[in-house]
């Protein structure tokens, strides 16, 4: 009879812990304010031809030099907003090493993005990073 007890007991306060911890995360969600808009996806965002695709892959694959030199040589054939969306995947890689080429393209970014662009949320979320 004893051993039962102790069992119930340990089950009572597993399902405790448990309940509790449930409800820590959603009132952790609540006041962290998640965001519920779906995040842009790149491929989504108009402007690059598919042939540049597997160029522009490669270029970020190979890091930041070679992400730049893709941006000079192709930047007359895409178009914004996935031409801005490129940039600012080039502004998160090269803030590491020059921060001061990171703000100066994520300016230039920023100054043609009007509120109504799809890419206006993600300029709004780096902004504080990069200005």
């Amino acid at each position: 009879m004893k051993a039962i007890i102790s069992i119930l007991i340990v089950l009572g306060l597993f399902y405790g812990a448990k309940n509790l911890l449930g409800k820590y995360d959603e009132i952790t969600k609540k006041g962290r304010g998640e965001i519920t808009a779906a995040p842009v996806i790149p491929i989504q965002l108009q402007g690059l031809p598919e042939r540049f695709e597997p160029a522009l892959a490669e270029a970020q694959r190979l890091g930041p030099g070679s992400f730049k030199t893709f941006l000079d040589r192709y930047r007359a054939s895409i178009q914004d907003p996935r031409l801005g969306d490129i940039e600012l995947d080039y502004v998160l890689a090269v803030s590491r090493s020059n921060l001061q080429e990171a703000r100066r393209v994520f300016a230039e970014v920023q100054a043609r993005t009007p509120p109504s662009s799809p890419l206006y949320p993600r300029v709004k979320r780096l902004a504080n990073s990069y200005q």
